[in-house]
């Protein structure tokens, strides 16, 4: 779990322009619909961002609102208003859509609160100021990397804005006014600046795929070594291809700690269908490189594809056991509103265009098995995976070698959701008998 880095770039624009800001994440603290009505009543405008998995949430949020003050403006914005701008408003119920960027737009909007859907204007990223991180310090982020995580320790940056690649089952690729832009080295590197003077310790690079430029990757982590930082870095999303010895070694150095791959599968006709532009040779010496350089490195695989066998999912999970990962995750494929597959799909009549998350399953002729054999494949592979001798033995070994021990406790929690999870299960049979 991350900052809202686009409501804190709107918030930064806001408050240089004199507005009082603040912001309340239902997702680093739990809702509490009475705090949100005492924040409305003192509010003349709210914003939300709206991801398409939260959307009935959005909507019933936007309800209690009117409810305190039906007058009150809601403009919403994120990715799902990027998609489908016109029918995130009758969704919502919301007063004005911003699709794409909203740093420029958000203030012609506060002198124009009449208009539905803003036109969307593309801005130079490195022209735009940093994200108003003060607005959400008291939060705690980063768990997922560290239990041990405390409020205004952990933080995220971004150096690019949309991404130059098109896999066939995601849609960042394909979101419509989003044209791919890197920031420049100076406007990152003082950014990270301000991010230490703040107090941040641990900063997460979210980029849907970082790097991308590799001279500039190594423009970057010379700097920062220079600047001797201090601070430990994760790199939430990297691609197998960019996969490079000089720059991982200037990246450990720099304070790099984590890197985690998108590798899908160990078979080369599934990487091919997802049109992933990687092989399964690239996948071995990225993981093996990483490994190798101290990285604690992550990987998911997804199953699902039409034409996916067992034999498939079982050669993907030999594979990642025969990898050194420290950390998997096995999802089910999901077809996911404005990617290539969900136009396909919608196209075939296979889903409805109302229809924006759909997990791949013979029910609709998305896959060979159905939702429920695929989410049991996912679960299965992922307790052989973590309940190996051998690989609990290296983790253990690699945490002393890294002196960080949060991810054994990760593990720990891992083992213990399984096992409690067990339990259920063979109660319930238990019942049943």
């Amino acid at each position: 779990m991350a900052p809202p880095l686009g409501l804190l770039y709107i918030a930064r624009k806001l408050e240089n322009a004199k507005d009082i800001v603040e912001i309340l994440d239902f997702s680093a603290e739990p809702y509490n619909e009475q705090k949100l009505k005492i924040k409305v009543k003192s509010a003349d405008v709210v914003g939300i961002s709206v991801l398409t998995m939260s959307l009935k949430t959005t909507a019933k949020i936007i309800q209690t609102i009117k409810q305190v003050n039906p007058k009150i403006p809601v403009v919403i914005g994120g990715p799902h208003c990027t998609l489908f701008p016109k029918r995130a408003l009758t969704e919502t119920n919301a007063d004005i859509c911003i699709p794409g960027d909203a740093e420029n737009t958000i203030l012609h909007i506060k002198k124009d609160l009449t208009k539905k859907v803003v036109k969307h204007r593309l801005v130079d990223i490195n022209t735009v100021d940093f994200p108003a991180r003060h607005l959400v310090q008291h939060y705690t982020y980063g768990l997922g990397f560290n239990p041990k995580m405390k409020p205004g320790q952990f933080t995220s940056i971004i150096t690019t804005r949309g991404c130059p690649f098109n896999c066939r089952f995601c849609s960042r690729g394909s979101i419509r006014n989003q044209k791919f832009r890197t920031r420049s080295t100076v406007t990152i590197l003082n950014e990270l600046l301000e991010i230490k003077k703040m107090g941040y310790t641990h900063v997460a690079i979210n980029d849907d795929c970082f790097p991308n430029n590799m001279q500039q990757a190594h423009h970057l982590f010379d700097a920062l070594i220079k600047k001797n930082m201090n601070m430990k870095f994760y790199i939430t999303a990297a691609r197998v291809d960019s996969a490079d010895e000089t720059l991982y070694q200037k990246m450990k150095k720099a304070g790099v700690v984590h890197i985690q791959f998108g590798l899908e599968s160990a078979n080369q006709d599934v990487l091919d269908f997802y049109n992933k532009k990687i092989t399964v040779e690239q996948i071995k010496k990225a993981v093996n490189l990483s490994h190798k350089i101290g990285f604690f490195t992550a990987g998911t695989f997804i199953f699902g594809a039409p034409f996916e066998t067992k034999t498939h999912f079982e050669k993907t999970l030999q594979f990642a056991k025969s990898l050194p990962l420290d950390s998997v995750s096995f999802l089910p494929l999901r077809y996911m509103a404005g990617s290539e597959l969900w136009s396909q799909a919608v196209e075939e009549g296979k889903i409805s265009d109302d229809e924006y998350i759909v997990e791949a399953g013979c029910e609709r002729n998305l896959s060979l098995f159905s939702q429920k054999e695929i989410i049991q494949f996912c679960k299965k592979a992922q307790r052989k995976f973590y309940m190996r001798p051998q690989f609990m033995f290296r983790l253990f070994c690699d945490s002393l070698k890294r002196n960080d021990l949060s991810y054994i406790q990760i593990y720990i929690l891992i083992i213990v959701s399984y096992l409690k999870q067990t339990i259920k299960t063979l109660f319930n049979q238990h019942q049943f008998l």
